[in-house]
């Protein structure tokens, strides 16, 4: 998984104006970087100048291996992330509201920022950090680190329960026939199943 930009702006309807931004362009070659960088701008400013204030979106980009995610505050502050397909969606939209509340009380009396009728392209060190801080989103959100490690856990105790079936069982037939999967539980269980999830609940 990976956060690939991340870009603040200050909204305008079919035009939003760049005050910074940054994207980690590490994997590509030196040339290639500059217009990858262009277009991952121009995405950006795109989807940021669609929004309403008080919007939140998910966009998923032309190729359909990247998504665009986006905030407008009440404010008119709009920060956008592109990740590839992988990247949790709760984390993008932790690291963007993370990004949007330090923005401001780091500019909030600047009104030449906050204000700003061109781009500025500004050195901000909070975007940096968060570039490189969001790029373990499981080490930055509590949540997702339960997830990640129930998730290692319920493999563990699949390999372990499929290692004690007698020959020919399987573990989906004997919990269609189980006592303590009744009702939704066993709907639940059905359906991780079919999502390759088996023995995890949600």
């Amino acid at each position: 998984m990976k956060l690939i930009s991340m870009h603040v702006f200050r909204w305008k309807p079919e035009e939003a104006i760049l005050l910074a931004g940054d994207s980690e362009l590490s994997a590509l070659w030196f040339y290639q970087r500059s217009v990858a960088s262009d277009l991952i701008l121009h995405n950006s400013r795109l989807v940021a100048s669609r929004m309403k204030p008080g919007q939140r979106a998910c966009i998923r980009l032309e190729g359909g291996k990247t998504l665009c995610y986006a905030i407008c505050t009440p404010g008119q502050v709009c920060v956008t992330a592109i990740t590839d397909l992988e990247y949790p969606e709760r984390a993008a939209f932790a690291a963007l509201y993370d990004l949007a509340m330090d923005f401001i009380r780091t500019y909030k009396s600047d009104p030449k920022v906050l204000g700003a009728s061109a781009d500025l392209r500004l050195e901000y060190k909070g975007l940096q950090e968060r570039l490189v801080k969001w790029q373990k989103p499981e080490e930055n959100d509590k949540l997702l680190a339960i997830e990640k490690e129930l998730q290692e856990t319920t493999d563990i105790m699949r390999q372990a329960l499929e290692g004690m079936l007698k020959k020919g069982e399987k573990l989906e037939e004997i919990a269609q026939k189980s006592k303590d999967l009744k009702g939704i539980s066993l709907q639940v269980y059905n359906k991780a199943k079919k999502n390759n999830q088996c023995c995890s609940l949600y």
